[in-house]
């Protein structure tokens, strides 16, 4: 069950948790502040798409929000070299990594620049101001449910599809981004016991967050010339993928997130 008294708490939270996120990233965009501000704005993201209809479609709000959408698509770039820089540190000791090292703090740092302008002009407006009288219990009970239907349905729809076919990379990061909303979303409703679709959502969540680490140095690697140092990396990122992979097969196996979908 969702209030209109707890969701404006949780949205006002959220918002807040934004503001600090974008200071710090501002003060130090270094990988975890990378990833603690997209992290803060993908809460604000699933809880703004339960807002009443008349209010996610005011002129302000929706520019505040395509604001944040570009930050996050900008940012995704950042993200990613950051998660190859991680992994090419295993193997600084070799001359051919250290210069692939710097080739990507340089294209890091100048992706940073347009990310640093998004971050600043969500800083002024991180979107509307929610306060429970301008809110319905009833209303924001249906959307509520409206949208972790739609999210259920779409996991369930997606899941058979990325556990049959390891090769399908987009379907699986699609997949990740739709357990993560629907994660968030789960998570602003009240409740005694955390119910079972949301723990399954948790461990999808990080299985699929090791893939896709996996999936992005795999394709930069792919990207390079084939040297025996490449190749390595290469064969190692390939090795843990499938592992990694054929651990989320097995633990999705059973889909509690179903029985939300299916809920009239």
């Amino acid at each position: 069950m969702i209030t209109r008294e707890s969701f404006a708490k949780e949205y006002t939270r959220f918002a807040k948790a934004l503001t600090r996120r974008v200071k710090a990233y501002l003060r130090d965009p270094n990988a975890e502040n990378v990833h603690r501000l997209r992290t803060a704005t993908r809460r604000l993201q699933s809880a703004f798409a339960l807002l009443p209809k008349a209010t996610r479609n005011q002129n302000k709000a929706q520019k505040a929000m395509a604001r944040i959408k570009k930050l996050m698509k900008v940012n995704a770039s950042v993200r990613d070299q950051d998660i190859i820089l991680s992994k090419l540190s295993e193997y600084k000791q070799n001359p051919a990594y250290e210069r692939l090292i710097e080739d990507l703090r340089k294209s890091r740092k100048s992706h940073l620049e347009q990310a640093k302008e998004l971050a600043l002009s969500v800083q002024k407006d991180p979107g509307p101001r929610v306060k429970p009288r301008d809110l319905s219990d009833p209303i924001l009970q249906r959307r509520y449910n409206k949208v972790v239907r739609k999210l259920g349905s779409k996991i369930t729809s997606e899941l058979p599809l990325v556990r049959e076919d390891p090769s399908k990379v987009e379907g699986l990061h699609v997949v990740r981004r739709d357990c993560k909303q629907l994660r968030y979303v789960l998570e602003m409703s009240e409740f005694s016991r955390p119910p079972k679709p949301l723990a399954t959502l948790r461990s999808w969540q990080d299985l699929l967050g090791t893939i896709r680490d996996h999936d992005v140095m795999i394709e930069y690697l792919q990207g390079l010339r084939r040297s025996a140092e490449i190749l390595v990396a290469l064969n190692i990122e390939i090795e843990n993928r499938n592992k990694n992979y054929r651990k989320f097969v097995e633990v999705s196996r059973e889909n509690p997130v179903s029985r939300i979908a299916s809920k009239p």
